[in-house]
Parts: structure tokens; sequence; C-alpha cells
């Protein structure tokens, strides 16, 4: 007890902070057996509870500012937490010393004064330990926020203040309005910065988190209670001592950031489909039973919350759906592509000679080779030969029509599909302009030396029926003749299949 993960915590703070849990702890159990047998006990009165009451909020306070104290990490949150703590612990001893004393209590007054800086004190620490504990929050989180925070509060503002709004309510001066209703609009504020603590954890609750919303909430469901009439100071005094020991050892929890809230699966539609039947729920009330124009409010924000929640889950499964496309889209020509040069590979090649119109413009194929490629790998290494690959690849691609297409068709060989040929010589032409085009200056290689690089090229001028198979099969003949007769030159003829 009292140590923290991943944070230097001085030997005299973790003393300290363990003793003070411990101490809130042994004065919750006295003061909740005290509740519960009443004054048939030692310390069972309503003062000895009040006591008791008190000192565990003390106590708590303790431990949060020594946790403040101790350790730099998290210091503004745990300071202002133990500062409300203190506070409230303040006002129960003004009460005790003062207002206890009097025949009827005054409407407002200094104790007042000290409990209600409990909830703006509690939610600054909240917000800045939000801050501390994640680095990222998505958008979508932030709005399940929102939601399940003003359904709570409007559940909250049917069953507590619903039964708190006196009957003459248009005879009470507007301040003794506020003063009555300051507890209740604190709690709906403070309930709805909890659950969405909850909601932007992704449901899942870290480092302490567990702690500290179970007291908050707690505090706020003891103090709703209490101020609509449904419990008694017993319960009271005997309860809130369960939630200091809740604050006091959320102060002294693991430290654990979380650099990305992720929520998959039925956690991402749970809440928001909750709090649409809270909303439902409530406007129902308001049509049969009293209209609350308070939780009216809070459930017309938790709906305009819950469209734009929708309007963004849509937008999400667009772009979701958009980057599959894309993804497809590139996968596909991945799989119709030369990784290396980016030229068509086989499949491609194929597809472009099936889609070719077969019309009485002729159809030319050149089977192209690089010579003594094996000499240049073997001379200059795989780098240098790949150079090579990619050089000569970009010089046939600019000899030819945008329309043609140059394939790899396998290692330092390459095909190119040439449509409206007429005729072969025209083909020769093409097939010599592609030549010329790849030796007619040196590839430079990677460090810097330069190699002269030549081709020999088998053309092939197809009819309308000639299957990809015949074509390559005659321009690969013509291909080695051009090899046969000392390379660097053109071999052309015209295929009937």
């Amino acid at each position: 007890m009292g140590q923290l993960v991943g944070v230097r915590v001085p030997s005299w703070g973790a003393r300290a902070g363990a003793s003070l849990v411990l101490l809130t702890v042994a004065v919750a159990v006295v003061a909740a057996v005290g509740a519960l047998l009443g004054p048939r006990v030692v310390l069972g009165d309503g003062d000895s509870r009040y006591v008791l009451y008190t000192l565990s909020v003390l106590l708590a306070a303790g431990a949060c500012l020594c946790r403040a104290a101790a350790t730099r990490v998290e210091r503004s949150a745990w300071a202002l937490l133990g500062c409300a703590l203190l506070l409230w612990g303040l006002g129960n001893v003004y009460s005790l010393m003062w207002l206890r004393q009097l025949d009827t209590y005054p409407l407002f007054s200094w104790g007042d004064v000290a409990w209600l800086a409990w909830y703006p004190l509690v939610g600054a620490a909240l917000v800045l330990l939000l801050r501390a504990r994640i680095s990222a929050v998505p958008r979508n989180l932030w709005l399940d926020g929102v939601v399940v925070g003003c359904a709570t509060g409007a559940v909250y503002a049917v069953v507590v203040i619903g039964g708190y709004l006196p009957d003459d309510a248009e005879s009470v001066r507007g301040v003794d309005l506020l003063a009555e209703f300051s507890y209740p609009a604190g709690d709906i504020v403070l309930l709805a910065m909890v659950t969405s603590v909850l909601a932007v954890h992704g449901w899942r609750l870290h480092g302490g988190w567990g702690w500290l919303v179970a007291g908050l909430a707690g505090s706020v469901m003891i103090d709703g209670a209490y101020l609509s009439a449904q419990t008694s100071d017993r319960i009271l005094f005997g309860a809130w001592p369960v939630v200091a020991v809740m604050l006091a050892r959320a102060a002294w929890q693991p430290v654990k950031r979380v650099e990305q809230v992720q929520v998959t699966g039925w956690r991402m539609f749970a809440a928001p489909a909750c709090c649409a039947l809270v909303v439902l729920a409530v406007l129902l009330h308001a049509v049969y039973g009293d209209s609350n124009p308070i939780a009216i409010g809070l459930v017309t924000v938790s709906y305009l919350a819950l469209m734009v929640r929708v309007g963004l889950l849509f937008a999400d499964v667009r772009r979701v759906q958009a980057r599959l496309e894309a993804a497809r889209a590139a996968a596909d020509q991945l799989s119709r592509t030369d990784p290396l040069t980016g030229a068509a590979n086989r499949r491609a090649f194929g597809e472009a000679f099936d889609g070719v119109p077969r019309d009485e413009s002729g159809t030319g194929i050149l089977l192209i080779d690089i010579d003594h490629f094996k000499q240049i790998n073997d001379r200059y290494g795989h780098d240098a030969g790949d150079a090579v690959i990619v050089a000569v690849t970009r010089r046939m691609a600019a000899a030819v029509r945008r329309d043609d297409v140059v394939g790899r068709w396998g290692g330092e060989e390459f095909c190119v599909l040439l449509g409206a040929v007429p005729d072969a010589g025209v083909l020769e032409l093409v097939a010599e302009k592609v030549r010329t085009a790849v030796c007619g200056e040196p590839v430079p290689l990677p460090d810097g030396r330069q190699v002269d690089v030549t081709v020999s090229v088998g053309a092939v001028l197809l009819d309308q029926v000639t299957t990809l198979d015949f074509a390559i099969t005659a321009a690969d003949e013509q291909l080695y003749a051009a090899k046969r007769g000392g390379r660097n030159q053109v071999r052309t003829t015209a295929a009937h299949g």
C-alpha cells in the first residue's frame, strides 16, 4: 500500500499514505457498525456518527493531499481533490459546532459555501486526471461521454429533483431557489462527468479510476437520496465514510497512462443504445407524469449528441469502406504489376492482349531480351542488374505510344503489345525505335559507373485469330534468330494462327 507503479514516491510519503488510508478504513468500519446498530452501541448516537463521518472525510483529504505532496505526478489533481474533501470536512465541523446548535437551519451559510466548493474542485481534478492519464481519446468516445452524462443526469433530475421541487415554486424568491437547487445541480454535473469518465475510457477503468469513479458516484447517490428524503441521517453518516475510503484508496492506486483508448465490439453500441432508451423513458415520463424541465433539457442535449454520434458512425463506416476499396484497388494493381519496374506482369499483359479489338488494324508483339545480362550481374552485382532492368523498361515505355503495353515477361525478358500496326514494315520500324532507345546511351549504375546495354528483339505481326501463346512462341523464335545473328538487332515476321 502506498506504492505507485512507475512513480517514485519517498518512503515517508508511502508510509504516511498507507497510514491515512488504513485509518480511513478503520473509521469507516466503526461508522458503518454505528449506523447499523444505532444507539445500542458506543458511538452509535447521532452526534457520534456525525463526528465519525467528518473524521473519515478529513482523513481521506489527508490521503489525497499526502499523495500530492509526495510526488509531482498528478499533483494538481490530487491537491484539488484533497482540498475539496478538506472543505467538505470543514463544512461538517462548522455544522457540528454551530448549525446543529440552532433551532432552525439558515437557508444558506458558510457551511454551504464549503460544501458547494466540492463540485468545481472535484470537476477540475477529474479534468486534470483525464489529461494526465489519456493521451488521445477518439471523438466518438467524447460524444459518448456527453450522451451518457446527460442521460444519467436526466434520470437523476427525474428521481431527485422531481420530488424536490416546492409546490409553490413561483412564490419562492430566485435566490432561495438557487440555494435550494445548487446541490442537485452540482450532483447532476458531477454525475455527468463521472459517467463521461467511464465512457471515454471505453468502459474499462485502470490505475485507480475504479475507486475514484465508485467513490464520486457513491457521493452523488447518497446526496441524491438525502435530498429526495429517501434516506435518513443514520444511513448518510454510515455510507459517506465508505465513499471516503474509496477516494483515499484511489489516491494511492497504481498510475497507468493510456496512449490510445480503443473500443471495439458491442461496447461501441451499448452506451448509445441504452441512452436512447433512457431518452425515450424520460420523454414518456414527461408526457404521462410530471413535466421536469431540467430532465427534458438534459435528454434533449443527449438526443442531439446521439444524433451527431450516429452521423459520425456512418461517416466512419464510409471512410472504412473507402479505405477498403482503395486497399482492394491497390492490391489488384500490385497483382497486375511487376514490383521492380512497375510494368505489367504476365497476368496484366494477357488481359491487355485479350482486350485488344480484333479488327482490320494489325496487332504487334515485341519480345525483347537484354543482351549478356548475366555478365552485367556477375561483374557489377545484382543491384546494378536491377538498375539496368528498370532503365530498360523506362526507355522502352518512352519509345512506344501511351496506349501500348510494356510488360516484364520474366527475368531480363520483356514484352510490348502494339495496337493498330498496319503492316510488318511499320512493326519493324517500331521495334528498331525501341532497340535504339535502349542502346542510345549508357545506363548509370548505383555506384556511379555506367554500362552499355543492348537488346535483341523478336517482332511478330498478328492476325485476328492468333492466341497469346502462339504469338509469344513466334516472337520467341524471332528473338533467338536475332541472338544467333549477333544480338542487338531485330527480327520480324507475320504470324498466322
